[in-house]
């Protein structure tokens, strides 16, 4: 059994693995204890000398209260590598000419445990520990430079009378410019127990001994920092009378220890959860969803809101909070995901934005969460949203409202019939869901799949519909279709063409259920490069607006998008053609869309290059 303890003094993250184990130290000194750790206070301890002895109060709690094979201490920011190993040969030395004792990382989530090779290059040897680290001082040298002298001094003379023949091993490791730091190694439980009997009677004596009443609070660290001299006499001496296996191993330093964030439950278990993504440009429009989810909201349950973000202003926060104001059964907030999506390189086009992918992490980030509602940005609700969370779940992995837009391209455009049946191998093209609402099980997702299996997913090609198609395709057979009213998509016009042409081509039955649901929409879904804030006579745009001008961003987005001095584009129709009009000037152009639609048809290259050029001339 290997038990490798990853000290730590503050909440910090810990990889998750089967051989490490968080221990707080300093428990005795501290007025709070963190979750799913051991603590160094508990049974035979010397928490209360952490200020002394720092990490050492861990391996101290190890030796009396720890059962193991192996014994291994990490600290909270600093862990061994084991990608590659450096054997120790029998005269001591390794058997390479140079070596990089360690590296850098900006965050410990980026470290991964190879837990079989761990296991492997632990049980191969008696002792794993870090790279010996070559300079141009000796070690005696070393930490006087850094230290003071009398506590080396001090120490070393304790090791010649009470440990004499560690005299020579001494002598040699304090001449050597070979230096063993950190405290940090994996060792069998024989090894172990002896070094602990050796070590802690010796700094025992020298902290009885010691004068350090004027010591600051780094100076007081003195058998901390001696011990791990101690660490490199001991190894020496093993290297120089022992048979034993010795491997060094690169550590790996990082920035960034801090937990990832996690959001909990606030309210009873029967409340209502709900998560949404946006950015801070698409504040305006969050709030507006919020504020007709507000004015929906029984006054009689509990809705827990949370809005992932990567960078939303601290003062837009505030402003969006305040539409639960007086409301004591509602809270909103903000959840700051960006360490989890770091490093990530998420391709977005048209009109969508890196946040549609955040929804992924939702698993993750809520993870006392079983169930959770998923909503787009740009909606509004007309319906207690309650009564869709209380959909039953059980065996389905999501639940959403088949996508009538697609699935009329779908039943209209062969290339995207055969999109859906082979890039995303759905049995039946219409069995396509839309992704923005969803009613999602976690406790069924994370049983099927990880966040990082969807990421993968997600990076593997370019997709049409981004994290959607994604979805589709990774959860085709654990999908409840609802009601059309839950997300009634917008109908958009581009001069002679409309969303309405394409879903009419959807099986009759859909169709219709799209059409009954218009009249009665529950939540409607402004989906598509339409939206009713930048052009004010889209398809209901008058809810929008009526919620708009309760929030506190109303004038803002009048602003934005009326007195701009970027230009704006306003489409009318006119004999099949489109007006463009030019602002800040009164010149309109007319274009005959039905010609460009045929020279340069919709996502082609060639349109894209004329937009590109419009905008930037223009």
């Amino acid at each position: 059994m290997i038990k490798i303890l990853v000290s730590c003094h503050k909440k910090s993250y810990v990889p998750k693995s089967k051989y490490l184990f968080p221990i707080q130290v300093g428990c005795a000194l501290s007025d709070s204890k963190y979750q799913g750790m051991y603590y160094d206070n508990e049974g035979e301890h010397i928490s209360g000398k952490n200020k002394l002895y720092c990490e050492l109060t861990a391996q101290y709690w190890a030796w009396k209260n720890l059962d193991a094979d192996y014994y291994g201490f990490f600290h909270y920011r600093r862990y061994l590598s084991f990608q590659k190993e450096y054997h120790v040969m029998e005269n001591g030395k390794l058997s390479v000419k140079r070596w990089r004792p360690y590296t850098e990382m900006e965050h410990i989530k980026d470290y991964t445990i190879v837990e079989e090779k761990l296991k492997e290059v632990v049980e191969k040897y008696d002792i794993v520990t870090v790279l010996r680290e070559p300079m141009n001082t000796t070690v005696y040298q070393q930490y006087c430079q850094f230290h003071k002298k009398k506590d080396l001094d001090q120490i070393l003379e304790l090791i010649n009378q009470k440990q004499p023949h560690y005299k020579e091993a001494a002598k040699e490791y304090m001449a050597s410019k070979e230096h063993y730091f950190l405290n940090m190694y994996v060792m069998k439980k024989e090894l172990f127990f002896e070094y602990m009997e050796w070590l802690f009677p010796l700094l025992g004596e020298f902290e009885e001994k010691a004068e350090m009443s004027d010591y600051n609070e780094q100076e007081y660290r003195a058998p901390a920092y001696l011990a791990e001299r101690l660490f490199g006499i001991y190894i020496t001496y093993l290297k120089k009378t022992k048979k034993k296996k010795l491997c060094e191993l690169p550590y790996v330093i990082f920035h960034k220890t801090e937990p990832l964030p996690q959001v909990l439950p606030i309210f009873p278990k029967d409340s209502i959860h709900m998560v949404m993504a946006s950015d801070n440009r698409f504040c305006p429009y969050l709030a507006v969803l919020l504020q007709s989810i507000v004015e929906c909201a029984s006054t009689e349950r509990w809705y827990d809101i949370v809005v992932f973000h990567c960078q939303i202003q601290e003062e837009n926060q505030d402003r969006i909070q305040k539409i639960a104001e007086g409301r004591e059964r509602i809270s909103i907030r903000f959840c700051n995901i960006s360490e989890y999506v770091e490093g990530i390189s998420f391709v977005v086009h048209h009109h969508f934005s890196v946040e549609t992918f955040y929804r992924y992490f939702i698993p993750e980030v809520m993870k006392e969460y079983q169930k959770i509602l998923y909503l787009d940005v740009d909606m509004v609700v007309l319906r207690d949203i309650a009564e869709l969370f209380q959909e039953d779940m059980e065996g389905y992995a999501l639940a959403a409202v088949k996508d009538v837009d697609v699935i009329g391209s779908a039943k209209a455009d062969k290339g995207t019939e055969q999109y859906l049946t082979q890039e995303l191998y759905l049995k039946n093209a219409f069995s396509y869901f839309q992704a923005g609402v969803l009613l999602l099980n976690l406790e069924e997702i994370r049983s099927c799949c990880k966040v990082s299996d969807l990421v993968e997913k997600t990076l593997e090609k370019k997709w049409r519909m981004l994290d959607q198609d994604v979805l589709n395709t990774m959860f085709k057979n654990k999908v409840k279709y609802l009601p059309q009213n839950w997300n009634v998509l917008i109908n958009w016009k581009y001069g002679n063409r409309s969303r309405m042409d394409l879903i009419k081509q959807a099986p009759v039955s859909l169709w219709e259920e799209y059409q009954e649901a218009r009249k009665q929409p529950y939540i409607i879904h402004y989906a598509g490069a339409w939206k009713p804030w930048s052009d004010p006579c889209c398809d209901y745009a008058e809810i929008f607006w009526e919620y708009a001008r309760k929030t506190a961003f109303y004038e803002g987005i009048l602003y934005e998008h009326a007195s701009s001095k970027k230009w704006k584009h306003i489409f009318e129709e006119n004999n099949q053609k489109r007006i463009i009009r030019l602002r800040p000037t009164r010149l309109e152009i007319a274009i005959d869309m039905k010609k460009i639609n045929q020279w340069m048809p919709a996502g082609s290259i060639r349109r894209q290059v004329v937009r590109k050029l419009v905008e930037k001339f223009l």
